[in-house]
C-alpha cells in the first residue's frame, strides 16, 4: 500500500506592532498585538484538525508567541528553528514601498526579480535566504510525522511553496499569505501539492 503523504500547515503569524521605521529588526522582532493575540487563539480550532503533528517556529517574537498561543489549548510544544525566520530587510524595515522605491529603484528592482546577489541595504543576501528556506523545506519529508506545522512569516511562506511546488522564486508574489492564516500542503518527498492556501475563515469574526 503506498504511504499516505504527509501534510505540511504553514501558519503566519498574527498581526504585530509596527516595526520601528528603517531600522534593522532587533533579535526578537516585535511582538503581536492585542488584535494579533486574539488571531493566534484562534488558530487552535484550526490545528485541532490534523491529530498530531511536529510542530516548528521562526525565532522571531510574534511567530512564536502565535505558537505558544495557538497550541497551549491542545497542551502542545515547539521547537525554534532559525531557518523559519523572516528575510531581513535591514535598513529597508517598516518603511512603505514606495519611499524605498524611491530612494533606491536600482534595488527594488532587483528584489523584484529575486535576483540572489541582491543584499538588502544592511540586511540578508536575497540568495541566502532562499537556500535556508530551500534547506527547511528539504527536510519537512524526513520527519516521522504524518503532519507538520510551521509558524513562520508571509516571506517564507511563500519561498516555501516555490520550492514544493517546483516554482521559480521569482514567482513568489503570486501566493497571498494573510496574517494568522492558514495553507496546507500535502507532501510527496520533497515536491508538494497545494490543497489549500491562505484559508483565514476561522477570523472570520475577529
Amino acid at each position: 500500500m503506498a504511504r499516505m503523504p504527509q501534510r505540511l500547515i504553514l501558519v503566519r503569524h498574527g498581526e504585530a506592532g509596527p516595526p520601528r521605521a528603517g531600522r534593522r529588526e532587533e533579535p526578537g522582532g516585535a511582538s503581536l498585538s492585542a488584535l494579533g493575540r486574539r488571531q493566534a487563539a484562534r488558530l487552535a480550532n484550526v490545528l485541532t484538525r490534523f491529530g498530531k503533528f511536529a510542530c516548528f517556529s521562526s525565532p522571531l517574537a510574534r511567530a512564536a508567541q502565535t505558537a505558544e498561543i495557538a497550541l497551549a489549548p491542545l497542551g502542545l510544544s515547539f521547537d525554534v528553528d532559525p531557518r523559519l525566520r523572516e528575510v531581513d530587510l535591514g535598513h529597508w524595515e517598516g518603511l512603505p514601498f514606495e519611499q524605498i522605491a524611491a530612494r533606491n529603484p536600482g534595488g527594488v528592482e532587483g528584489w523584484i526579480r529575486f535576483d540572489r546577489n541582491f543584499t538588502f541595504p544592511g540586511g540578508e543576501r536575497l540568495g541566502d535566504f532562499l537556500d535556508r528556506t530551500q534547506a527547511a523545506a528539504s527536510q519537512m519529508h524526513l520527519l516521522r510525522a504524518d503532519a507538520i506545522v510551521l509558524f513562520t512569516h508571509g516571506g517564507v511562506i511563500r519561498m516555501l511553496l516555490c520550492h514544493l511546488l517546483g516554482l521559480d522564486p521569482r514567482n513568489y508574489l503570486l501566493f497571498d499569505v494573510g496574517l494568522a492564516s492558514v495553507t496546507l500542503v500535502e507532501l510527496y518527498g520533497e515536491r508538494g501539492v497545494l490543497v489549500g492556501l491562505n484559508d483565514a475563515c476561522h477570523l472570520a469574526d475577529c
